[in-house]
């Protein structure tokens, strides 16, 4: 019993540092966590069972995660670690299940991919049970922490081809929702959001010490615009005007991207792909040409139906799937 204690005020106290450090560790390695489900739903005893995935991880010590479900539907029945280590039974408060993990003594984390735990619920009647995965706090052996929220969204239906983007960038704290559960996919994104989604996804940094004279210092993305004009991700419109809330074509988010590649030492010069295989290459204004070339090459520009649609406005999930995909 006494060793039960010690161990559990160590996790409490790991768990209390995860939730005050920063998360530059892990969002640089981006790791993920999903909760999927593994056990049929028509299963003959009712049970769901779900199992906590790790993808990508670096050294993975601890972890608290927070499920969360309709405690009207499913009642959460048991759960059980898939690590060597020690395992807090879940606490459940009405509709949220919280579990914890921790390794003991001088260990390395968890690499790669590995289930971490698997969660079985029961169900109490017939229903949408709405079984998600809400938040992670993870340490690595060094106590580095990070902490990722996950489906927090709601208004993410038929954009299933931008799902994984979103909810992964969201999860790392790099894109953020229009409202605590509204993401707003379809909605123009703006130049000075797109350049604050490049400068978190890369961990730009520099001296802002002038900024454009439509950026105001109590803009809330005064800084991130400063640091992406410093380091040249960021061009005015002329007379030092960035018109960062104004939306911003196709072509000129991949311009910016592809310049944002380059401030943080990911791009090489190399032989740049032939845009002539899209119907459409002909509209792609000659300043984008080369950086489109080569984002094609890369696989980051897919195209739709065969056209890149250069002059088309960016939407969010557009802007999320292409700094997605420059992460990889």
């Amino acid at each position: 019993m006494r060793r039960g204690r010690t161990l559990l005020a160590m996790l409490i106290l790991i768990t209390l540092m995860a939730a005050c450090l920063p998360s530059a560790g892990y969002a640089q390695e981006r790791a993920q966590f999903t909760l999927a489900n593994s056990k049929a739903s028509s299963s003959p005893d009712g049970a769901l069972e779900f199992t906590l995935n790790g993808k990508n991880m670096q050294d993975l010590y601890a972890y608290e995660a927070v499920i969360i479900f309709d405690p009207d539907i499913v009642e959460l029945a048991k759960a059980e670690s898939k690590l060597e280590g020690y395992f807090i039974p879940p606490k459940v408060d009405k509709g949220k299940a919280t579990i914890a993990y921790t390794k003991i003594g001088k260990k390395a984390g968890e690499q790669g991919d590995a289930v971490l735990s698997i969660l079985t619920f029961k169900r109490k009647k017939e229903g949408n049970a709405n079984i998600k995965l809400a938040d992670v706090k993870a340490l690595d052996s060094d106590l580095k922490a990070a902490i990722y929220h996950y489906g927090t969204f709601e208004d993410l239906a038929g954009y299933e081809w931008a799902r994984t983007e979103i909810e992964a960038l969201a999860a790392l704290g790099i894109i953020k929702g229009t409202s605590a559960s509204s993401f707003s996919p379809a909605r123009n994104i703006s130049r000075a959001d797109f350049v604050g989604l490049l400068v978190r996804a890369f961990q730009l940094d520099a001296k802002v010490d002038g900024n454009f004279d439509d950026v105001r210092p109590s803009d809330y993305y005064y800084q991130e615009v400063g640091i992406a004009r410093k380091l040249g991700i960021a061009l005015g419109n002329g007379g030092n005007k960035f018109e960062p809330r104004s939306s911003m074509t196709r072509q000129d988010m991949m311009v910016t991207a592809e310049r944002a590649l380059r401030a943080a030492g990911k791009w090489k010069d190399e032989p740049a792909s032939d845009l002539s295989g899209f119907k459409d290459s002909g509209d792609v204004a000659s300043y984008a040409v080369s950086p489109l070339a080569l984002l094609v090459k890369k696989g980051i520009i897919q195209g739709y139906n065969g056209r890149i649609k250069p002059k088309d406005t960016a939407t969010r999930a557009e802007a999320a799937v292409i700094v997605y995909r420059l992460l990889q």
